[in-house]
């Protein structure tokens, strides 16, 4: 019998359903979506934690540990009561819960009591698994700029014990083909927009200026939910294409009509999709974020400054150096570093230390 893993999470995600899937290698994973309406009511949010309770009062005597996604308040009962009975607690630090972009509304530390329901969490959890060393402490001028900000867990809980633990997002190569080597010259980007908080956190904004000023260059959004909406709002100009959310499963076919990947987003983890799109043969385009530059490195091309031509210049050189020696070399890089059996075994084997288990074997 496996031993049983209590997984803790907001709303699903693809990073969520391929951690369970890896956890269920040696675990019996049982999760909580802590999830409601967008907006809860005060209480229907008093519900879901009354269903946490009577979850955990079932659940957590016979599991081994807790593992949750993001710092915040889902995870205050389950560490609470971790702590109570003697179990690990590990959280996943994903972006959101190490930034505060006030001009956004985005950011863990924006609302007071979710700022100290997170700091507790920080100083009580036994590992913190942020998918970026940058989500520890960081610096940039690219999310609130023009100067240089500085972001990361630290800044809101300096003090806490926790083991900290970088373990990056993993993805399977095989799921993600290279794509053909010579492209049109065609600049996309993939990201779920359905309303302006969203539009400006990903950088869909300076997509969208860049594009203005390079009107003999097609530009593409995949993820566009409210297309008519946003048209009407930002005025994309007519060399903007705009799709609708599409199965993940169909993403390699986009990706591979890219020449230019652009991830501009003003707060990351380390992006799902820049990832994806670099194993799928992109030459990729990033701000300098957070996990962004970590994904790049030396396989395409950094934005220090949320200005427009500064965008161009990146976006030209990018496609100016774009060959299949290129692409070979962006697929290269996220295999070898963030393969998703690195991650496997990178958690697997923190779970077996904090538990007492002993190191992993594959």
């Amino acid at each position: 019998m496996l031993p049983k893993l209590l997984f803790v999470y907001i709303r699903p995600a693809s990073f969520t359903r391929e951690d369970i899937r890896l956890l269920e290698e040696a675990y019996e994973v049982v999760p909580f979506e802590f999830r409601g309406a967008k907006k809860p009511g005060l209480f229907a949010f008093l519900g879901l934690f009354c269903k946490q309770f009577f979850w955990l009062l079932r659940e957590l005597p016979g599991a081994v540990a807790v593992y949750g996604w993001f710092v915040d308040y889902h995870m205050a009962l389950p560490v609470a009561a971790a702590r109570f009975l003697g179990k690990p607690v590990l959280a996943v630090v994903g972006g959101f819960d190490a930034v505060s972009l006030p001009s956004l509304g985005h950011g863990v530390a924006l609302s007071g009591w979710r700022r100290r329901i997170a700091r507790m969490v920080y100083r009580r959890v036994d590992a913190l698994l942020p998918v970026s060393s940058s989500l520890v402490r960081s610096k940039n001028r690219f999310s609130e700029g023009p100067e240089e900000r500085e972001y990361g867990f630290r800044m809101l809980a300096p003090d806490t014990p926790a083991a900290i633990r970088v373990v990056p997002t993993g993805y399977d190569p095989e799921a993600w083909p290279a794509g053909p080597g010579e492209r049109a010259p065609v600049v996309g980007t993939v990201a779920f927009i359905d309303e302006g908080r969203t539009f400006g956190i990903k950088g869909i904004d300076l997509f969208f200026d860049a594009a203005r000023l390079m009107p003999d260059v097609r530009f593409r959004v995949v993820g566009v939910r409210n297309r008519e909406a946003i048209a009407a709002r930002y005025d994309p100009p007519p060399n903007v294409e705009m799709i609708p959310p599409m199965p993940r499963e169909q993403l390699p076919a986009q990706y591979h009509e890219m020449s230019v990947y652009v991830q501009l987003s003003r707060a990351e983890g380390l992006p799902n999709v820049l990832c994806e799109a670099m194993l799928c043969g992109c030459v990729p385009v990033g701000s300098r974020v957070f996990g962004i530059p970590e994904g790049i490195g030396e396989a395409g091309f950094l934005v220090d400054e949320p200005r427009a031509a500064a965008v161009c210049e990146a976006i030209r050189a990018a496609l100016r150096a774009a060959d299949p020696a290129l692409r070979a070399a962006a697929r290269a890089r996220i295999e070898r570093l963030f393969h998703r059996d690195r991650r496997r075994e990178s958690l697997l084997n923190i779970l077996a230390e904090l538990t007492g288990r002993g190191r992993h074997v594959r």
